[in-house]
């Protein structure tokens, strides 16, 4: 087992967890119903990733995290619903980031095909939530 590796997708594991937990509260905020629909399939999204996550950790012979990143809590310091709703898109392209910064020393095929899926899934939910930012969804 690579405990790097491990490190690597619990600290994931734990943001996308964040993520999920930030989408549900701004679903609860948004007024429109698009909006809402958007942020739950996204949020939606964050908790497949996460159980994904934790499934390549067991394949990978150790226990995924139980914890969720320090990310809600930023998320809730601000007042204002774009706010939030920007700050989620940073911390979805940090994901992107780290994704892409790990994948090229992977040699696990099953798990950087999984995590190159869900890069490309945040790019498509990071593209549709700035849209319905300009499009006045709020």
């Amino acid at each position: 087992m690579d405990t790097d590796v491990v490190e690597f997708l619990n600290t994931l594991g734990e943001a996308e967890r964040a993520g999920g937990r930030v989408l549900h509260e701004l679903e609860l905020e948004a007024s429109s119903f698009e909006l809402k629909e958007l942020l739950r399939k996204t949020g939606h999204d964050e908790g497949y990733y996460a159980g994904q996550i934790g499934a390549h950790i067991r394949r990978l012979g150790a226990e995924p995290s139980t914890q969720t990143g320090d990310f809600v809590e930023k998320v809730r310091a601000l007042a204002d619903l774009k706010g939030k709703i920007e700050l989620l898109n940073r911390g979805q392209r940090w994901v992107i980031r780290k994704i892409e910064e790990r994948i090229p020393s992977l040699g696990d095929a099953q798990l950087k095909a999984f995590l190159v899926v869900m890069a490309k899934g945040h790019y498509m939910n990071i593209q549709a939530v700035d849209d319905a930012l300009k499009s006045g969804w709020l």
